[in-house]
């Protein structure tokens, strides 16, 4: 059996219990954060180190910060700003009725597995929807939900900038605004999100915040302890949490077996690669993303064209 094979049985076979954790460690901060964060790191550890390491800074910076200065952080990363609004739906969709149809279907399915969220809650809040996956028997619907939902809006939430332009050199202001903004939503973008004309399935790259005065930008090499646990998540996520492999398209797979050949990267290395929309001026509408970790660290590259036209020369001029 392959060593990706391996990964995910250990992983499918602690889904409930994984997922439990990171609903707990995504909602807003309570008691006992840092435990939660090392339990699920535990584990993790042995299918997917990555995960597991990411976690365990998240688990440092728990213990370090405050109960209220956690739910400052939190607040400022996820609620103040729309990059990395913590709904599922929004993250796919937008503001447009496809969101709606999604949220309605999200309703039907939670009665269906007698699952009770609270009244509270929007049902695509990140939190909620792990909750669901926790509680649930399990089945295709799961499945897809899980890599057709949670994996892409994932993908979205963790992709980072890699200009300085587009980092953050302020503490947030009142109004959520962060200095650096979704490929520049602006009004005319905003318009056509209401009118249901969304990029595709998809709004745009998400980018890397920092989100109080502790993570302002200053250190642009700095990770936000979110960011982190969100990217924890995607790797899980990536490595199989379902009886069916996230769907490793043949354009995925190639790009892959290219990055391996050119950074002598290892067969049991984590690769992964992504196709998002990109607004930015200058911009083609549609990028590759190559992310990988090594013992330096987390590496991420961009390719500005469609995944299907990625070609090996396209990776020639790209170092880490």
């Amino acid at each position: 059996m392959s060593l990706f094979s391996n990964r995910a049985q250990v992983l499918f076979s602690r889904r409930a219990q994984v997922l439990g954790l990171f609903a707990d460690i995504l909602d807003y901060p309570a008691p006992g954060l840092a435990h939660k964060a090392a339990e699920c790191a535990a584990l993790i550890s042995a299918a997917q180190p990555e995960a597991a390491a990411l976690l365990e800074s998240f688990r440092s910076f728990a213990e370090e910060n405050s109960l209220g200065k956690l739910q400052e952080i939190y607040s400022g990363f996820f609620d103040l700003n729309s990059i990395c609004h913590p709904y599922v739906g929004y993250q796919l969709f937008g503001e447009n009725y496809k969101r709606s149809a999604f949220l309605i279907g999200l309703k039907k399915a939670y009665r269906a597995e007698g699952f009770e969220a609270s009244a509270s809650e929007i049902p695509d809040r990140l939190s909620v929807v792990l909750r669901f996956v926790a509680h649930s028997r399990g089945g295709d619907d799961i499945d897809e939900l899980l890599n057709r939902g949670l994996l892409p809006a994932l993908a979205r939430m963790t992709t980072k900038p890699e200009t300085e332009g587009h980092q953050h050199d302020g503490a947030i202001d009142i109004d959520g605004h962060t200095g650096i903004e979704r490929a520049k939503i602006d009004d005319r973008e905003e318009r056509r999100q209401l009118k249901g004309q969304s990029q595709g399935d998809i709004l745009g790259p998400g980018f890397l915040l920092a989100m109080s005065e502790d993570f302002n930008g200053r250190d642009v090499n700095r990770v936000h302890p979110y960011h982190q646990a969100l990217e924890a998540l995607r790797l899980l996520l990536d490595a199989g949490m379902t009886k069916k492999t996230p769907g490793i398209s043949a354009e995925q797979e190639r790009v892959r077996t290219w990055a391996r050949e050119h950074f002598n990267l290892g067969n049991d290395e984590t690769i992964m690669v992504s196709e998002l929309p990109c607004s930015d001026p200058g911009c083609p509408p549609v990028e590759t993303h190559l992310v990988f970790w090594t013992q330096g660290g987390r590496h991420q590259f961009k390719v500005f064209k469609p995944l299907a036209e990625v070609v090996p020369d396209d990776l020639l001029g790209l170092r880490v």
